[in-house]
């Protein structure tokens, strides 16, 4: 079992326990920024947040190092968790073998649309402890890509390893402008779940901080 972000919630007057297996996203446009200039870090990437969540890492999150960044003082850094709408009407088959957009694997053909978000795991139904019932709530589409544009104090220093901490609160994924009927809606694969995926998205932009 890969026990993490291990999660309880009451849906339909019951409570229901569930742990994510897998957390993965796509980056983009990653920048940070000051009154004066801003600073593209990296246009687009991968990141799975999976082994830096269980075992020995469980605690310290994953880090992402990026090198060279220009010295100075910055207020913000913005991002995407998506693909930009350019890229993502291509397929796999337009990059080349070594982008991370040539992987058919987080490509939906039926939706035309990267796998931008990519939450899934295990849950146990009608208030059971069994872990029996698979979850994957993929979030892709123009619509589901989300911009974030967070304050913080940034002060880069040649030589020197400045640290900036993002948190992605999946309990406001599941439960924060909406509720998420999780025991009802347990997956994401179909253009008619437009309307859920939608509600999640809102809930996205709400976990990360």
């Amino acid at each position: 079992m890969m026990g993490f972000f291990f999660c309880k919630f009451p849906f339909s007057n019951n409570i229901f326990y569930f742990y994510l297996t897998r957390l993965s996203f796509f980056l983009s446009e990653l920048k940070i920024k000051s009154t004066s200039r801003e600073v593209m870090l990296k246009d687009i990437d991968y990141l799975n947040l999976t082994a830096s969540h269980t075992g020995n890492t469980a605690n310290t999150g994953l880090e992402y190092k990026i090198s060279d960044i220009p010295s100075g003082n910055y207020s913000a850094v913005q991002f995407g968790i998506g693909v930009p709408k350019a890229s993502n009407a291509k397929e796999p088959k337009d990059f080349s073998a070594s982008s991370i957009l040539s992987s058919p694997a987080e490509y939906w053909s039926s939706w035309k649309s990267y796998i931008f978000f990519r939450p899934e795991g295990k849950i146990a139904l009608d208030g059971s402890t069994v872990f029996d019932t698979d979850f994957a709530l993929h979030l892709g589409s123009d619509d589901a890509l989300t911009t974030y544009d967070i304050s913080r104090t940034i002060q880069i220093i040649d030589g020197q390893t400045t640290n900036v901490d993002i948190t992605i609160d999946m309990q406001k994924f599941f439960n924060s402008v909406t509720l998420h009927d999780i025991e009802n809606t347990p997956q994401i694969h179909s253009l008619v779940q437009l309307p859920i995926m939608k509600k999640l998205v809102e809930n996205l932009k709400t976990a990360v901080k």
